[in-house]
């Protein structure tokens, strides 16, 4: 082999290798991009599935939120319902304490009950199915001044006490067949036939018939005010 044949076959050489590297240079530059775009892909998707989940994290925070407030106005709702009827209870109550005061206090008065016995007494002599019947009986509070020793002895009353006044309505009133009797409490029971009917005109039961008609119209005017 001649030195131009040698020189022609190291050329050849160098030029395989350059072609080889610049062949691996390539390959490795698209091997690096593959490598790149699929880090990237990796990346967008790992991005996609975070934001994602953050948003089903915030959906879940915005409806437990949302249901959070829910029970609290429920709960709030509730309790300002509760807090009303107690109040309308409350108030009633005292409404209809107030209105059995206001009844009891007149028939503590000497006044009142001196008028309130002679209308009792007048309709006792007076009122036809009254005086049908064969016994009526005046029941008058056992705390009527003067009443005990009435009943012991009618003329052995003092000037001005309402015992005085009460013989006096029975005197003038009275039919045969009407007697005086004691009960405990305020006010005047008529007691017809013994035991098988009685009017009550006593504190609680004019109290609890007044109540049978103002206490409805209390209720609803509360119903306006406090709702």
């Amino acid at each position: 082999m001649t030195d131009q044949d040698k020189q022609h076959a190291a050329s050849g050489v160098e030029a395989l290798i350059e072609r080889l590297k610049q062949q691996g240079v390539e390959e490795g530059q698209r091997q690096a991009a593959a490598l790149v775009e699929e880090a990237q892909r990796r990346a967008d998707w790992l991005l996609e599935q975070a934001t994602q989940e953050a948003e089903k994290l915030r959906s879940k925070a915005r409806e437990d939120a949302a249901r959070l407030q829910r029970a609290g106005e429920d709960a709030l709702k509730m309790a300002a319902r509760d807090m009303n009827l107690q109040l309308r209870e409350q108030l009633a109550q005292t409404f209809a304490e107030r209105v059995r005061l206001r009844v009891s206090e007149p028939l503590d008065s000497e006044a009142f009950m001196r008028e309130l016995i002679r209308e009792v007494m007048i309709q006792a002599c007076q009122d036809a199915k009254l005086c049908a019947m064969p016994k009526v009986e005046l029941l008058l509070p056992a705390g009527v001044v003067g009443l005990e020793e009435l009943r012991r002895n009618p003329h052995a009353y003092r000037e001005g006490k309402l015992s005085q006044f009460v013989q006096e309505q029975l005197n003038l009133q009275l039919r045969e067949g009407v007697s005086l009797d004691l009960h405990d409490g305020r006010g005047i029971r008529i007691r017809c036939n013994g035991d098988d009917a009685e009017i009550d005109l006593s504190d609680s039961a004019l109290a609890e018939l007044l109540l049978r008609h103002l206490q409805p119209r209390f209720r609803a005017i509360l119903e306006g005010v406090i709702r």
